[in-house]
């Protein structure tokens, strides 16, 4: 069954909740409907529809009105989604009446997305866990430290994101807005680690915050937190954290800097495609040594290497173009 958090998550991380307990947002979803009128004018809506209402319609009807018309017309959708919002509405004063989300995205794109969702989650699951794991791949290229990562997570999702490792926290990402949360889950992790192994999931608690832990390997973990519930597009993403994680926690970096003079040499150009080149250029054209450079799994050097012959025809395992390669490089760093 998808909740309202669970539809909120994938269409728009960014909308904000402006009205209804913060526990509602696990109320089931079924479908759903859009609106430019008010109340009595609204249009069928079944029982569990979430309703994408025009901003233009907030802009005449203040929102506590509009959620008395809401009752009184007696209709039950399961939320409103206000779509193209500018500015804060005015929130309604009962904290537990329906929940209200507020978006800048427009009425027609939201419902689309809400209806896309609905009709194939697991789909649209999945091309997240992709998407955010080849994103995290290129950012472990920039910055081979669980930081980079975690923190581009932290920004598409607007959650809190930690990395723990070895008993400490290697990575701590606040949503906007969010440090204080910060501060308590850092608070939260020193006592989880004293209580001794987890077995990773979800959980709430006693001090307001809900918590996803995404087992990396023994001993490390990723860590979502926020004060809302979170939702399967928030589970779906650290796992494909996860993913980024082990290749990069799998040594610490003092280790994987020893063994090889290309370790000890990571380059630096800010293209991920050149940069596997100078990487594998420099490890003499061997595979495993280019990706311990570059903090990425083999396969993904592999890629860009076959990416390499086809698009440019350079291959830095013939040695002739290692050199060509390598040449250009100390040019570039002396210009």
């Amino acid at each position: 069954m998808t909740t309202l958090i669970d539809v909120w998550r994938a269409v728009d991380p960014a909308a904000r909740l402006v009205a209804g307990d913060p526990e509602a947002t696990t109320v089931i979803v079924r479908g759903v409907a859009r609106t430019r009128a008010a109340a009595p004018h609204l249009p069928p809506i079944a029982a569990g529809q979430l309703l994408v209402v025009d901003a233009t319609t907030v802009a005449v009807e203040p929102l506590p009105h509009l959620l008395i018309g809401v009752a009184e017309a007696g209709v039950e959708p399961a939320a409103l989604l206000l779509a193209g919002m500018v500015e804060r509405p005015v929130p309604a004063p009962d904290p537990t009446s329906l929940p209200v989300l507020a978006s800048h995205l427009p009425a027609a794109t939201l419902a689309t997305a809400v209806a896309s969702y609905l009709e194939d989650e697991a789909g649209a699951l999945a091309a997240l866990t992709a998407g955010l794991r080849l994103a995290g791949a290129e950012a472990a290229l920039v910055d081979p430290t669980p930081a980079a990562p975690a923190g581009l997570v932290a920004a598409h999702l607007r959650r809190g994101v930690a990395v723990a490792a070895d008993g400490e926290l290697v990575a701590l990402h606040a949503r906007p807005a969010g440090q204080a949360l910060a501060a308590r889950f850092a608070a939260l992790h020193a006592r989880l680690l004293t209580a001794g192994p987890r077995s990773g999931g979800t959980r709430h608690t006693k001090d307001g915050l809900w918590i996803h832990e995404a087992p990396v390997r023994p001993g490390a973990s990723v860590w979502l937190f926020d004060d809302l519930p979170l939702a399967a597009a928030d589970r779906a993403a650290a796992e494909a954290l996860t993913t980024t994680l082990r290749a990069l926690l799998r040594r610490s970096a003092a280790t994987a800097y020893q063994r090889d003079p290309a370790d000890r040499q990571p380059p630096a150009t800010g293209d991920p495609l050149t940069d596997t080149l100078l990487a594998v250029a420099r490890a003499n054209g061997r595979v495993a040594a280019a990706a311990r450079a570059l903090g990425v799994h083999r396969n993904t050097v592999l890629y860009r290497l076959r990416r390499a012959r086809l698009e440019l025809n350079v291959d830095p395992r013939r040695p002739q173009d290692a050199l060509r390669l390598l040449r250009a490089d100390e040019e570039r760093r002396r210009g």
